[in-house]
């Protein structure tokens, strides 16, 4: 499939580069995975790998993303909605068409931003630190076709948000939130939450699972392609067996896609959101043999030694965010000493930084890249080890 943005080589979103024309566009795809596994092997090559797993391509190449955070703001003295300018924090690009998510999504973003302009509403200004609307967040169901809205603005904004005024997005919003916020912090939540309309929760399926979906929950932001990651893990796990740890586990998608290959799973991350719907999608999923715990995993992992949790484990799985492993958490990690350990990343820089204190008690069975983010930097990088 073949997309033409009009916003390619000055939006964000994706990374462009000039062709020979001199338009910018992203690069042809196969040409941006030879690229990703190579950065991928050039940070990684120092360590004695078993085995290289070429890259697994993303099974969708454009509309696969299942979240975006669209910004409100304000240019020449207009409200504008969308992404922002590559390379700058304040400018946000106006989007009128977009290929990363959906062109469902693309129509509520134009319908929102119709709506706010002819309310006389104001995009928020990230240097004045003033406006009425922050964020539209989007989230989708991939495989269940449910969608989600949370639309973020001022107190004084919210009075004009009554449920009635969107009813125009019925048929493209399974859910609809209002969050309202007056900080001056530049983040896409905010604590007071209404619900506007539908169950406040979306459902998307993976594999042979259901699971539910909060408007802040952890999920693997490219739904298809996690399948393929997933599918991955579970040929990991199935030869292993005894009781897993999944670290960093949000709304529980590891932990739950590894469940029938372990006697014990046990899920941990510090967003209390997720774990409620982890627990929710253990219960959904008929599951019995799932735990979850809202800790942060350093407490954790310090309250671990000795317990009945460390003697049995076999098996840990880790997937922490971008910056990698804390190096007091990693510590703790390998005074538990599993027997396997796997770990999920979505940073190769911090995964080979983590490496290189696992490696003396590990040895790297395989490194496998998976491409969850065409035309963008990033690359996902699955890391199966096992104790020396």
């Amino acid at each position: 499939m073949n997309v033409d943005c009009k916003h390619f080589g000055l939006c964000g979103g994706c990374r462009c580069t000039a062709d020979l024309a001199g338009k910018s566009r992203p690069l042809p795809y196969p040409q941006e995975l030879l690229l990703k596994e190579a950065r991928v092997k050039s940070l990684l090559e120092p360590f004695d790998v078993g085995r290289w797993g070429p890259i697994i391509p993303s099974p969708e190449e454009w509309y696969y993303r299942n979240k975006m955070e669209y910004a409100f703001a304000v240019w020449d003295d207009q409200l504008v909605l969308g992404l922002r300018e590559e390379g700058r924090f304040d400018h946000i690009i106006d989007l009128e068409t977009c290929g990363l998510m959906s062109e469902e999504a693309v129509e509520v973003l134009s319908w929102v931003r119709r709506w706010a302009r002819d309310k006389g509403l104001r995009g928020y200004h990230r240097r004045r630190h003033e406006g009425d609307l922050r964020y539209l967040v989007i989230r989708e169901g991939k495989n269940t076709g449910e969608r989600m809205g949370v639309l973020l603005a001022t107190t004084q904004a919210a009075a004009q948000c009554a449920p009635e005024a969107f009813s125009d997005l019925l048929p493209l919003l399974s859910t609809f939130w209002l969050g309202v916020t007056d900080a001056k912090s530049d983040v896409a939540r905010a604590d007071d939450m209404r619900l506007l309309w539908g169950p406040g929760t979306i459902t998307e399926t993976l594999l042979t699972r259901t699971y539910q979906i909060s408007p802040y929950a952890f999920f693997q932001t490219n739904t298809r392609g996690t399948e393929k990651l997933y599918t991955l893990l579970q040929a990991w796990g199935a030869s292993i067996e005894g009781t897993l740890l999944d670290l960093y586990c949000g709304s529980g998608g590891i932990t739950l896609a590894l469940a029938e290959h372990f006697d014990r799973v046990v899920g941990v991350d510090t967003n209390a959101e997720a774990i409620a719907d982890a627990k929710k999608n253990a219960g959904a999923n008929q599951i019995s043999n799932a735990e979850f715990v809202c800790e942060d995993a350093l407490e954790f992992l310090k309250k671990l030694p000795g317990s009945k949790l460390s003697i049995q484990l076999t098996a840990l799985v880790v997937d922490p965010p971008r910056a990698g492993l804390h190096p007091k958490a990693l510590t703790a990690l390998l005074q538990m000493n599993p027997p396997q350990l796997a770990y999920v990343s979505c940073n190769p820089e911090s995964l080979a930084r983590d490496l290189q204190g696992l490696v003396p008690f590990y040895r790297i069975k395989s490194i496998q890249p998976v491409d969850l983010f065409p035309h963008t930097a990033h690359v996902e990088t699955i890391c199966l080890m096992e104790h020396r």
